[in-house]
């Protein structure tokens, strides 16, 4: 960096260009702001220095002006102080790691408001991380692991970013519903308002979508439909709903909000339509059994869990049903 300019911003001299210039020296590296603290010293001292140059020799300094030299020299360090202080804090905010947690456990939801006006729905068995200080980079990021349904605030000089495992979804100000459970293979963005473009950040493979459309993966791939209802966003207030969804897919949905492994022995009966609402709270026993009547099949129960509560089963501990087509 020009000393020069360096010298005319600690003067207070520079233009807003000029300004904005050395402010964004300023935030590459700790070197730079110790090398302008020196400069402000050499400043302090010459600044001094001149205004004892000015008496005519032999004339005594009156108090008054020592001390009016003095509050000035003050005035520009109490300055420079300030502004160094505030870039300072910018920087640590913008650059800072830090991330809060929330988390939720499988069988139940949650919501939250971010710092920016974004308000945030978590289904069953998922994790958002957020800064812990708030958004205050080129980029508002979060990170998802599970479901989330965001109602996102408008700013258009910051783009809301969700990263998820597989992909991550890019919006200004909209609402959208995103389902990326890190240990399965499903990836869904659904789009209910503005526009969100679904991009891995490695490759350029994305799609960009419009109000009323959704995208998943199939074969690694993403593929692009459109949705009419909103039934499977009604997990929010508590309801399970599928739509001639196959019953492989129910399944799959289930293990994932009751944290459960579901195995299917009969092949047959993985594409049979299901369609059907279910709260939250009835558990996945009374699902299961709702199911078995619909699609018709046998179920059992793994013998060790015979008797438990599943709404007590530890997070880390599995319930297996053998699913068995009925005769």
């Amino acid at each position: 960096m020009d000393t020069k300019l360096l010298n005319k911003y600690i003067a207070g001299d520079v233009l807003p260009e000029e300004k904005k210039e050395v402010v964004r020296w300023l935030k590459e590296n700790e070197e730079h702001r110790e090398q302008l603290m020196q400069l402000r010293h050499i400043y302090d001292a010459t600044v001094w220095n001149a205004n004892l140059k000015e008496e005519k020799p032999g004339k005594k300094k009156t108090v008054t002006h020592y001390l009016r030299t003095s509050i000035k020299i003050a005035a520009v360090v109490a300055m420079l102080a300030f502004i160094l202080h505030k870039e300072y804090q910018e920087y640590r905010l913008e650059h800072s790691t830090e991330m809060q947690v929330m988390t939720v456990p499988a069988g139940q939801r949650a919501s939250l408001v971010l710092a920016d006006g974004t308000t945030v729905w978590l289904n069953s068995n998922s994790i958002l991380k957020y800064p812990a200080a708030g958004f205050h980079s080129k980029e508002r990021k979060v990170i998802l692991e599970g479901e989330g349904y965001f109602e996102v605030a408008r700013d258009e000089k910051h783009p809301f970013i969700v990263e998820t495992e597989k992909y991550n979804v890019r919006v200004l100000g909209t609402t959208f519903n995103v389902s990326a459970y890190p240990d399965s293979d499903l990836f869904e963005t659904s789009l209910i308002e503005g526009k969100v473009t679904v991009y891995q950040p490695d490759t350029q493979n994305e799609v960009t979508l419009q109000p009323n459309e959704k995208v998943e993966t199939r074969d690694g791939k993403l593929c692009k439909e459109a949705f009419t209802s909103d039934h499977a966003f009604l997990w929010r207030i508590g309801v399970y709903s599928f739509k001639n969804e196959p019953l492989e897919a129910v399944f799959k949905k289930l293990e994932q909000y009751y944290e459960v492994r579901i195995i299917n022995k009969n092949i047959e009966i993985a594409s049979r339509p299901c369609t059907g609402k279910f709260r939250q709270k009835e558990g996945i026993e009374h699902v299961v059994k709702v199911l078995q009547k619909y699609v018709g099949f046998d179920y059992t129960l793994d013998p060790q869990y015979f008797g438990v509560d599943l709404y007590g089963v530890p997070p880390s501990r599995s319930v297996n049903f053998g699913i068995n087509l009925s005769f």
